[in-house]
């Protein structure tokens, strides 16, 4: 049998892997209902003005990315930790099979959950209240251009949580966390001063990497930002870096396997 991967072997394994935490999962379904229930019912109910597409896309992407990362690093938890790491490492599937068990539940079947709920909800909190004859409730649209990019940053932010569940022991999601915005602090700072020598200007602003250019000479602001093949080839880049940072969660649950 292929010590690698096996078809059969891995249908048992996400079959178990379901049995075992699907109480789980629908409690986690129930308590994101709820958060975008009670969230939707405040901005329905209680500001009079309709939320328009803008302000649901934002909680949308918001939420994603909160609830997803929350959720990855939860889901690999368990080769993290000392003592519930030994039952799941002798488990006798190959380390490729539970990382893509974990990696499937986590990054596709969430996007596709989250998003079902997200959108019968607020669906839902549209149809329950009567809106005045000037107002139109309109549902968001998927079909976004920065609908993209927010998805390939919650393939940067999923690789990371795995990543960290596997890296640490405990309280895992709390030390990713750190690690993660220190060292986006230091690439801002970095980046800041690369720009100022390339461009020679003595005022500018915190840049982000693969971000906007902000910079003032004199009293006049100006704003640089990539378009067209430029911003494609920008995530591209960054949905490469999701990549290698998923290939080393794999590696690294090989090496504890190992």
């Amino acid at each position: 049998m292929n010590n690698f991967f096996s078809l059969k072997r891995f249908c048992r394994l996400f079959v178990k892997h379901t049995a075992e935490h699907y109480r789980t999962y629908l409690m986690s379904i129930a308590v994101l209902i709820g958060v975008i229930v009670l969230g939707g019912s405040f901005l329905v109910f209680v500001i009079q003005e309709v939320p328009d597409t803008g302000l649901q896309t934002a909680v949308f992407n918001i939420l994603m990315l909160i609830a997803g990362t929350l959720f990855a690093s939860t889901i690999f938890a368990d080769f993290g930790d000392k003592n519930r790491s030994i039952p799941a490492l002798t488990l006798p599937a190959s380390s490729f099979e539970k990382f893509l068990v974990g990696w499937i539940y986590s990054y596709p079947i969430f996007l596709i959950v989250y998003t079902g709920v997200y959108y019968l909800a607020v669906m839902g909190l549209g149809a329950t209240k009567h809106w005045e004859t000037n107002q139109h409730f309109t549902l968001f649209s998927l079909q976004q251009a920065e609908i993209l990019v927010v998805f390939v940053i919650y393939s940067i932010l999923h690789a990371i949580a795995i990543f960290g569940a596997i890296l640490f022991r405990n309280i895992h999601f709390i030390k990713t966390g750190f690690i993660f915005f220190i060292g986006i602090g230091a690439l801002m700072i970095v980046n800041t001063l690369f720009l100022k020598l390339l461009t020679g200007l003595s005022i500018i602003k915190l840049a982000i990497p693969f971000g906007f250019l902000n910079f003032n000479v004199g009293q006049k602001y100006y704003s640089i930002s990539t378009e067209g093949p430029g911003s494609q080839f920008v995530l591209i880049i960054l949905a490469a870096v999701a990549i290698l940072i998923w290939v080393a969660a794999y590696y690294r649950l090989k090496e504890k396997q190992v």
